[in-house]
């Protein structure tokens, strides 16, 4: 594994070719930042310089006091002219030049994983060519811009995903102001057309498990938990984490939730330990007894070497995950090479390497905070541990003096970084690691199993997620309480970016000040105590701990669901918090525990946040899902949900002409492998011993209409003490409404509830009023619509009912919030929102 800080004997000095190293990726560094900030360069005197100084420290070579300056020398004059090449400025081909008003067509390969940004996916296209509409000539260019299109899902089966080939066509504006590094313009909503498949057919195969692991942790693991460990073990940063984001960033544990090496170098640590079987077990000892064979060990070099490779695309394949996979890699390949593992090398190498590839990486925050970090832990540590040593003496001292050390070690280096990027300053950070990061290791081991027998048995895949949502409760709580503490942070939203020069120039001058005066540390009182001597009864008590928690966790989830004789519906209000409602909603639970979705709104993590409050923690299987109107403010939230968790039975009433949004409904289905009927007037679907569903509307033949309420999937609920009839979207379709009336006995439409989807700004159809008229209810629930239109009020108005009407109770889910009515053999009530 990568070392946390290094072993005394690699910090003083270095070997003749470490050395060089480090001085040539200093110089090469410092080329580039002193290039960015005098862009005035010339490449080609820049050129004729460093060809000037390899001449001179050729000559030089042996003459050690001159060759070490020469060669800092010659890789700043290299770090320069590789920054400048890359410059705009410098490139006529750049798709730079190309920023104007007018419309254009681009040709390009998208070169990333698309990113999720609310509604809209953002894709990375390396772009090849560039035209005008209606011409046939194509201009070469080359660049990075990023494009912004519509999309809720990572990996699109209809739209452009990592290696498409594409055809733009819209407008290039300016970069957006705090992007990346390399994105040199950007294209909002253009017209899209996917042309072909490229890009690394390694990389897209990851990058599609990747999706595919995601789904397996969403589907064994409540929300917001689920979103938490897929951000611990794949990076990948959901919508439902939202609410957590924010406690993670004022706390300092940032880091556990994006890309980090910290996680690379725990899982190449896990491959390597259980690699060791090649040449230390059983099989080594029956392969070539005590003497164990050289191929034993490259085999098992190769194999922690693919796994570090394919991790660090797993979780993102961001600058800080390559910085300490390259990093991993070499602290894998030093022993089996004979050489010395030295952490300072390992850091000038990747630096260069990286900064070679793209110059720019040096403006990415993910790069400034992993290197700088990194080498913070290195150099700060042992000066922090030196005053805390006292505290070792206390029980699970060691523990608290190594966590809270490389803590502060971390953040004290990165403090300008953290503070520019995120507008905050915290100072709880200490003991937010020291609270969550020992269990880092244990939730990224388990999360890994998770997804490796999730892929043989959802029922290990619920286990593993028993067994790991005890301690991602505990990971969020602790994290929560820190970030609500008084004080805890700072927020600073008014810096210069100059300021971070101003501190980092006393802090390396305090840094060469400890460096040059460093003293022995007397006998027994050396920081860094080898692993082996230390007191473990910290640690030993926080693993029983661990132990505890996740038996009775495991115990209490094995059981059963109970029937509770009571019918439980209830109206979701689905929308963030304190925005109108978007769409509809009913999850209910029947008298013998059965489940129901109908609906699913159009904003998922309120949805996936309403579900997982109403079900257990270990429950991720729904009975039955039902779509009533193939709409979007109905369909987005079900699409994730057949994703998340077992569904017994998908049911809808079709759609004469698919859209884009239900064929891809359809596919998901078909995918999951779930059950799936298209039901008509006359299907009764029962639900457990008590409920059913009886299917209103529509007929079994399809009403050729372009408004797709008209085919509204209507339905009546019957349980124990309570009738519901559920019109939702056909409220709104007087064709749907006036076939019902027409066809329908007063009787048959029965209900105590009546439940529509309404829309405040218009009048009450006619044929609305004779229908409720036949129902008889006592309670009318309105859900208002998901989207308003242009030129209407954004808050909620619920419908004017007539005054033949007048008596009905009517309460509006927009208005109340989320609705809940009880039935059981007593009758039914409202329970107050």
């Amino acid at each position: 594994m990568d070392k946390t800080w290094p072993e005394p004997a690699s910090v003083p000095g270095f070997a003749l070719p470490g050395l060089s190293v480090v001085v040539a990726g200093s110089g090469w560094l410092a080329g580039i930042l002193l290039a960015a900030w005098f862009a005035a360069f010339s490449p080609f005197l820049l050129l004729c310089a460093a060809i000037g100084a390899l001449l001179a420290l050729a000559y030089y070579w042996r003459t050690r006091t001159i060759r070490q300056p020469l060669l800092a020398l010659l890789f700043l004059i290299l770090g320069a002219w590789r920054y400048t090449g890359v410059l705009p400025a410098n490139d006529p081909l750049s798709i730079a030049h190309q920023v104007s008003s007018r419309v254009v067509k681009v040709q390009g390969t998208v070169s990333d994983e698309p990113r999720l940004e609310g509604r809209t996916r953002l894709l990375k296209v390396a772009v090849e060519g560039i035209t005008t509409p209606g011409s046939t000539a194509w201009q070469a260019v080359h660049g990075t811009i990023e494009v912004q299109i519509s999309g809720t899902s990572i990996e699109d089966i209809y739209g452009a995903n990592y290696g498409d080939q594409l055809t733009l066509q819209g407008k290039l504006g300016a970069p957006p102001p705090h992007g990346p590094a390399d994105v040199l313009a950007q294209m909002t909503f253009p017209r899209l057309t996917i042309t072909g498949h490229g890009g690394n057919s390694l990389v897209a195969w990851l990058y599609h498990w990747r999706v595919q692991f995601m789904t397996l942790i969403e589907q064994s693991l409540p929300q917001p938990y689920a979103a938490l460990l897929v951000a611990i073990v794949l990076g990948l940063r959901t919508q439902q984490l939202g609410p957590l984001s924010q406690a993670f960033n004022v706390t300092g544990t940032a880091h556990l939730i994006v890309p980090s090496g910290f996680k690379v170098t725990l899982a190449a640590g896990l491959v390597a330990s259980c690699m060791r079987w090649l040449y230390e077990g059983w099989l080594a000892t029956k392969i070539g007894g005590s003497r164990v064979r050289s191929w034993q060990r490259w085999l098992s070099t190769i194999i922690v070497l693919l796994s570090i490779g394919a991790y660090t695309i797993l979780s993102g394949a961001g600058s800080a995950a390559i910085r300490s996979g390259v990093m991993g890699c070499l602290l894998v390949l030093a022993p089996r090479l004979g050489r010395s593992y030295n952490i300072y090398t390992a850091l000038a190498f990747t630096a260069m390497g990286m900064s070679l590839l793209d110059p720019l990486v040096l403006w990415d925050t993910g790069f400034q905070l992993s290197f700088l970090g990194t080498l913070g832990i290195v150099l700060f540590t042992p000066h922090i541990q030196r005053p805390l040593h006292p505290l070792t003496r206390l029980p699970g001292g060691h523990f608290l003096v190594e966590t809270g050390a490389v803590t502060l070690a971390a953040q004290l280096a990165t403090l300008p970084i953290f503070a520019l990027t995120f507008q905050q300053i915290s100072f709880i950070a200490p003991i937010a690691n020291m609270l969550t990061v020992p269990l880092l290791g244990i939730v990224i081991t388990l999360g890994l199993l998770l997804c490796a027998v999730g892929l043989i048995s959802t029922l290990a895949a619920a286990i593993c997620g028993w067994l790991v949502w005890p301690l991602l409760w505990y990971m969020s709580q602790s994290i929560l309480i820190c970030a609500s503490i008084p004080g805890a942070y700072l927020s600073v939203t008014t810096l210069d970016s100059r300021l971070a020069w101003l501190y980092y120039l006393p802090l390396s001058l305090w840094l060469l000040f400890l460096l040059k005066h460093r003293s022995s540390y007397p006998a027994g009182e050396k920081p860094n105590i080898p692993r082996e001597s230390r007191s473990n009864w910290g640690r030993r008590l926080l693993y029983a701990g661990i132990a505890i928690t996740i038996i009775a966790t495991t115990a209490i989830a094995s059981l059963p669901s109970q029937a509770t004789g009571t019918t439980i519906i209830d109206f979701l209000r689905v929308g963030p918090t304190g925005k109108p409602a978007q769409g509809e909603a009913i999850f209910i639970r029947t008298a013998d525990a059965k489940t129901i979705l109908i609906d699913g709104g159009l904003d998922v993590p309120s949805l996936s946040q309403a579900l997982d409050n109403r079900l257990p923690s270990w429950q991720r299987s729904l009975d039955l899902v039902i779509l009533t109107v193939p709409r979007t403010d109905h369909l987005l939230g079900l699409q994730d949900v057949v994703t998340r968790y077992r569904v017994g039975t998908v049911v809808d009433g079709g759609m004469l002409h698919p859209s884009a949004t239900y064929a891809r409904w359809r596919q998901t289905i078909q995918e999951q492998q779930l059950p799936y009927q298209s039901l008509t007037r006359g299907n009764v679907l029962a639900v457990g011993k008590y409920t059913s569903l009886q299917i209103m509307w529509p007929g079994a033949q399809l009403h050729p209409s372009n408004s797709i309420q008209d085919n509204t999937l209507v339905i009546r609920l019957m349980a124990p003490g309570i009738r519901l009839l559920l019109l939702g979207t056909a409220a709104q379709s007087q064709y749907a409404l006036s076939q019902l009336s027409s066809q329908t006995t007063s009787g048959a439409l029965g209900a105590d509830i009546v439940q529509i989807v309404g829309d405040g700004q218009q009048p009450v159809r006619k044929e609305l009023s004779l229908l409720v008229q036949q129902a008889h209810p006592s309670l009318l629930i309105e859900t208002p619509p998901a989207k308003q239109k242009k030129g209407q009020a954004t808050d909620v108005t619920a419908i004017k009912l007539p005054e033949t009407l007048s008596h009905i109770h009517t309460v509006n889910v927009g208005k109340a919030g989320t609705i809940e009515v009880t039935g059981d053999a007593q009758g039914w009530k409202v329970a107050p929102p």
